[in-house]
């Protein structure tokens, strides 16, 4: 019977392997001191089932999208996939982390993701932490240039200007939390996207660290 298990486990893995090739990227990377190959830089997104091998001397720190931790890995190899996380050096630490929130650009993919479960309802729309820095990243995040919040169906009158530098944007210093339990519109205005990209969502409490906003363009 283990004989048959193992075999069964090998033949699986090519297949694995081939699934998680075709994947959107598993995580994004937080920070990093050293070198990687390939080479990543941070806020970056890691592909799917590909192994990066870390300087002896090298630390990453990532968000597993997955499992929602944020993990900080010293030397060895990372692969990393919906299936699996594999690291031969040492993990520091591993800590739960806000689930990243995944939005579909393309208007034949409505919808949000969100630790790996695809809402296509507003209905019943995705609750985001309001947490006072958002991170975007993604394919379809490139040259953030404004951030708004506004109350849902008040798009004529914001809430919130966030303070944007590079991809974060930040709560402006002393700006009272929002409310939590009510709908919001996100409004992102983008480099190279003629119209802002609206995001609709349930605000929660905060849970302090840094929400990631991934923006897919398919």
């Amino acid at each position: 019977m283990r004989l048959k298990v193992v075999c069964l486990m090998l033949l699986l893995a090519p297949v694995r392997a081939a699934l998680a090739a075709g994947d959107p990227p598993a995580g994004v990377v937080m920070a990093l001191s050293g070198s990687t190959m390939p080479a990543l830089a941070p806020m970056s997104e890691i592909p799917s089932g590909v192994p990066i091998k870390l300087a002896p001397d090298a630390e990453l720190t990532l968000l597993d999208y997955a499992r929602c931790k944020t993990v900080r890995v010293s030397g060895g190899t990372v692969t990393m996939s919906r299936f699996d996380f594999l690291a031969d050096g040492k993990i520091l630490s591993q800590v739960d982390a806000p689930c990243p929130r995944v939005h579909q650009l393309s208007a034949g993919a409505a919808g949000s993701i969100a630790g790996g479960l695809v809402m296509r309802s507003i209905a019943s729309a995705p609750k985001w932490p309001l947490n006072p820095e958002l991170v975007i990243v993604g394919d379809g995040a490139a040259g953030l240039k404004t951030a708004v919040i506004f109350a849902d169906g008040r798009l004529d009158s914001p809430l919130m200007q966030l303070d944007v530098s590079g991809r974060s944007a930040r709560y402006p210093a002393g700006a009272a939390a929002l409310p939590a339990n009510e709908r919001y519109v996100l409004r992102l205005t983008l480099a190279g996207r003629a119209e802002p990209v609206d995001i609709s969502f349930i605000g929660s409490a905060s849970t302090g660290p840094s929400l990631i906003v991934v923006l897919r363009d398919s």
